[in-house]
């Protein structure tokens, strides 16, 4: 006999369902952290005017005496900037001296004197392609002269001696001078050497000039004729070599501002800074100032700290609300987000109302959030809703009371009025229940503030206008938006989709009629039970009309479609592939549904209308089949689910099965027709086809009377 060791089944990890878990956690954390800083940051925003206090003028008498609250230091911004524009003038200009211009002047004169002894003509006149200005006289002599290689020579050593010092134009250092600038820096970009020179010191054209007939009188005191050819010559190609670099200058300058340091200065605590009736002085108009700016600064930290506590809370006991009494809302990602967007939207129309000029801060749309939570989310979520804009309207409003009872009240109007909103023209009167709670809010508390009735009334007519004009538009384009980003079906939605005129109950009426009568039996029975336990009763309606919407690709296998004179189509099959065929019904109206863009509501119904059920006909039908010693599986003829997961559908599965079962009846007497409901409802429940729903006995009991009297 062999020694085997047991080989024991290794544990389920569940380390990756634990990674998901936490992931699932920390990504609803998330979205609560995301929405609190962002609404922080939208209710801590202000405008400059704002924040800004009253401003003093220079010459005027103080209307308070001040007194510094605390010790200060701050910056002197005049003086400070009137020092970085004195440091600043007190650079010097920059000068590029022009390298190449001795040798492109050396050039010239060589061309000039070589065209000169190219000419075999000795005539005097001037040649055109020349740029030198100079006399006939001067034109002739150098006609005259054979070589003239010795006088490029001279004018050379001469341009050398004048030209390389570096010449400025008289405008620029006019400019200078007159600016009160005596130096200025000259960059050689060759050598990149750098040299300060007075301006003064540094020729212009008019001294080149001079010193240029100097020497040259020293030079050719014998040969006047001489020292006119050269003359001329250099007067025709001296210019400017010292060319201004603003961009070099500008950049000088701006670094010496930088340089500076601020000027600063001090208050003591309790220092008088100005005392009423006294002129405003420019130190005084400059302390105040600076007094204001420390405490503006205070005044936003302190304001950010307190809203951003007061925000923390609200979303913390939002965040442990969902967790104790709506966790289905808290582990729907889509909801959660619908929820913070849908106030984070909200609050920033109430701030765009509040941040806009002259804008009365009672048509603030405060109603907005818990109407679309309300509408989109549900009577729970829309109460939520109405008590987090009531705490976050404290530091939206400044803490006005009657702004903060206004949100509560016209907000939990709003939710009461959309309960049984079933229609777009519904709207008007949503708006007007929440246009009259604001106004009598107001009017209530400027009757309180001993205002005068006419007074009292016209000013509250900001309140209807609010609930008629801005809510109610908002809420109405808003809505559609909101149910296609986050896929959801609202009550008017579904009203639009009970029309029986929509293309897939076309389709049935045509190609599975009986399964369309059957559909609408079963629809009429849950909508009349959904409203006996207070469910949705029209999305039992509508999502019942496109339960079985499946059995149109193959309607003949159903018995609903067969006719009753004709053998049914399974008689020739084997019970294994007519439960094949009856089930792929629920996958193919899912597939249907999804090509004619169903909502994910209705889309429910279709599955979970069998739940997880087993097809007892041809479960039957194989055991009484099978082989002496065949197994049948059960679970091989049960539906593959999931199993209701809300009242509606529950409801939806328990008609469905009421509606087939009855048609075998015979002669339906009300006793007949009690007992096979109530015999159909115990199978349901004693299968755990409703374990998943939130059905109660007292439930099942009600639907049960509400088929039998229908």
């Amino acid at each position: 006999m062999k020694n085997t060791k047991e080989k024991t089944a290794p544990a389920p990890d569940s380390s990756g369902n634990e990674q998901r878990v936490r992931l699932a956690w920390s990504a609803r954390i998330g979205i609560f952290a995301v929405s609190c800083i962002l609404t922080s940051l939208l209710l801590v925003a202000e405008r400059d005017d704002a924040l800004r206090e009253k401003t003093y003028t220079v010459g005027e008498p103080s209307p308070r005496t001040v007194f510094s609250p605390f010790d200060l230091t701050y910056v002197n911004e005049p003086a400070t900037q009137l020092l970085r524009e004195k440091q600043s003038q007190n650079v010097s200009p920059v000068l590029n001296a022009d390298a190449a211009a001795v040798t492109d002047a050396k050039t010239a004169v060589r061309e000039f004197l070589k065209s000169f002894q190219e000419k075999e003509t000795t005539s005097a006149e001037i040649p055109e392609e020349s740029p030198f200005i100079i006399s006939e006289r001067t034109v002739s002599w150098l006609r005259a002269e054979s070589d003239l290689t010795g006088l490029e020579t001279e004018v050379g050593e001469l341009l050398e001696k004048h030209l390389g010092r570096g010449v400025v134009s008289e405008k620029l250092q006019m400019e200078f001078l007159e600016a009160g600038i005596r130096t200025a820096t000259v960059v050689r970009p060759d050598t990149k050497e750098e040299t300060t020179a007075n301006l003064r010191e540094i020729p212009n054209l008019l001294d080149v000039q001079a010193a240029l007939d100097r020497d040259l009188k020293d030079k050719y005191s014998k040969d006047r004729n001489r020292r006119r050819v050269v003359f001329e010559i250099l007067n025709s190609v001296v210019r400017s070599n010292l060319i201004l670099d603003k961009d070099e200058t500008e950049k000088r300058r701006k670094k010496a501002a930088e340089a500076v340091m601020p000027v600063g200065e001090s208050l003591q605590e309790g220092e008088l800074i100005v005392q009423r009736g006294m002129l405003i002085t420019d130190k005084a108009k400059l302390r105040l100032e600076a007094l204001q700016k420390k405490m503006a600064k205070k005044k936003v930290l302190s304001r950010f700290l307190a809203v951003v506590l007061l925000v923390f809370l609200t979303y913390l006991l939002g965040f442990i609300y969902l967790l104790v009494f709506e966790r289905k809302t808290l582990y729907s990602f889509r909801t959660l987000l619908l929820i913070h967007t849908v106030l984070l939207l909200t609050l920033a129309a109430c701030k765009l109302i509040m941040l806009w000029p002259d804008a009365s801060l009672y048509l603030m749309p405060v109603a907005l959030a818990s109407l679309l939570l309300a509408l989109l989310a549900g009577f729970r979520q829309g109460m939520m809703g109405a008590v987090a804009m009531m705490l976050l309207m404290a530091p939206l409003s400044g803490n006005n009371v009657e702004l903060m009872t206004a949100a509560l009240l016209t907000s939990v109007t709003a939710v009461f009025t959309s309960v049984r909103l079933r229609k777009r023209i519904q709207f008007l009167k949503v708006g007007a229940a929440i246009g009259c709670t604001y106004f009598l809010v107001i009017f209530a508390f400027q009757i309180f503030q001993d205002a005068a009735l006419e007074e009292a009334f016209f000013f509250s007519l900001h309140g209807l206008a609010n609930g008629l004009l801005i809510v109610t538009p908002l809420a109405f384009l808003l809505l559609p938006l909101f149910e296609s980003l986050f896929n959801i079906t609202t009550d008017i939605t579904l009203l639009e989709l009970s029309d029986l005129n929509h293309p897939l109950l076309k389709r049935m009426i045509v190609e599975a009629p009986g399964t369309y009568h059957h559909s609408l039996v079963v629809s009429t029975l849950a909508e009349s039970a959904c409203e006996a336990i207070g469910a949705n009763a029209l999305l039992a309606r509508v999502g019942c009309y496109f339960h079985d919407i499946g059995k149109i690709a193959h309607s003949e296998y159903f018995t609903e479609n067969m006719p009753s004179q004709t053998a049914s189509r399974h008689e020739k099959l084997t019970p294994t592939m007519s439960c094949l065929i009856i089930m792929n019904h629920v996958k193919d109206g899912i597939e249907l549904g999804k090509r004619y863009k169903l909502k994910e509501r209705i889309l429910r119904f279709i599955p979970e209308h069998q739940g997880k059920g087993v097809i007892y006909y041809f479960y039957k039908k194989a055991m009484d089949q099978a082989k002496p010693g065949e197994q049948i599986n059960v679970e091989d003829f049960r539906y593959p689910g999931p199993k209701p997961q809300s009242r509606e559908t529950a409801v939806a599965m328990l008609a469905d099965s009421t509606e087939a079962a009855s048609r075998s009846l015979k002669e339906p007497t009300a006793p007949l027709i009690r007992q096979l409901v109530r015999k159909i409802i115990n199978d349901k429940f004693i299968d755990g086809q409703m374990d998943e729903c939130d059905l109660t006995l007292k439930d099942l009991h009600q639907i049960q009377e509400s088929f039998v009297h229908n």
